[in-house]
């Protein structure tokens, strides 16, 4: 990661931020505020926690003087989002309680926006808030080198005025964008989900496909099935009540979305997604066979971790990512460290 000119990045989870450290020298701010019993492991990996509570600051300082070893912090103030972060009533008394310990630092402070691609009036008061509590902070003196950061990917489209120190881009770094770019985007996908057709054959008229029996053919239809359901993420599942059914029939039918792709033609899908197979209309593609690969969409954070990620890198296969296991491409074990 240093490598590539990252000397900070942000995780939302332990895990992950361990992951990271393990692999690349590099700071990893943990977005989400540690339970007690994980705090010895920010001082070993040297991790950035996040504070949202007097209790959680305490317990960092009282073990940071035990071991001697100062550490980082940011503070998280929740300005409207209503989840994480301390209130910004507050949020001076944290800055003064880190200031007043000589083995906390203050990295950062930090707030998130709710509804910056559909609310942008609620969001613009979120931030002239959270740059009044700036200035208050500055005004205490000795935090300058803290950083302020608020932007997700629909503020940083959204209201420029928001990108303040950093930007914590998540979507828009895989080509998607959470609101209309603009014309002057030119965004590109960096990822795709892949899979093979494993079986085709013709069904008669009045047939019915996938569970409920909700859909028959009407007519005889040529049909492919793909080993990829819900469990793997695909964005349509199983409804457990026929208002609900018939809700999200109607919303899918309106927006017009496909979700099965072959060389750029929608493949629609028929009846249910089932948890491990959806099966496909391919009426409209005579030429697509067995074995052939075909892209689903699919949103990226709810793609099953269990599907194997293959890294491209200058157009080469680098790595592979299967089973928590890094692979080369011809399926030799390797280490993250220094790959990228």
């Amino acid at each position: 990661m240093a490598s590539r000119g990252f000397s900070l990045l942000a995780a939302g989870d332990l895990a992950e931020a361990v992951e990271i450290c393990q692999a690349a020298p590099v700071s990893v701010l943990v977005l989400s505020p540690p339970l007690p019993e994980q705090l010895p492991l920010f001082f070993k990996h040297r991790l950035i926690p996040t504070v949202t509570s007097p209790e959680i600051l305490h317990s960092l300082g009282d073990l940071a003087e035990a071991k001697g070893q100062r550490i980082a912090v940011q503070l998280k103030v929740d300005t409207g989002f209503g989840r994480l972060g301390t209130a910004p009533e507050g949020l001076l008394a944290l800055v003064k309680a880190v200031k007043e310990n000589s083995f906390l630092e203050l990295g950062g402070i930090f707030t998130h926006f709710p509804a910056a691609g559909s609310d942008r009036d609620f969001t613009s008061r979120q931030l002239r808030l959270f740059l009044e509590l700036r200035d208050q902070v500055r005004a205490l003196g000795g935090c300058d080198e803290a950083v302020w950061h608020a932007a997700n990917s629909a503020a940083f489209l959204t209201l420029p005025d928001s990108r303040l120190d950093l930007v914590r881009i998540g979507t828009l770094l895989y080509g998607q964008a959470p609101v209309p770019p603009g014309p002057d985007w030119n965004l590109a996908p960096t990822w795709q989900f892949r899979t093979r057709i494993i079986h085709i054959r013709t069904l008669p008229k009045g047939h019915s496909v996938g569970y409920g029996r909700k859909y028959r053919t009407k007519k005889p239809t040529r049909i492919g099935v793909i080993p990829v359901g819900y469990s793997h993420g695909l964005e349509l599942e199983p409804l457990t009540t026929p208002l609900r059914q018939i809700k999200h029939a109607l919303g899918q039918g309106l927006k017009g979305q496909q979700f099965v792709f072959h060389a750029g033609r929608p493949l629609p899908v028929l009846g249910r997604v089932g948890m491990g197979l959806t099966t496909l209309d391919l009426s409209k593609a005579p030429d697509v066979q067995v074995g052939d690969c075909v892209t689903v969409s699919m949103r990226r954070v709810t793609a099953s971790a269990h599907v194997p990620r293959i890294y491209f890198l200058g157009g080469e296969v680098k790595c592979i990512l299967s089973r928590h296991q890094v692979l080369s491409p011809s399926g030799r074990l390797l280490s993250l460290r220094g790959l990228f």
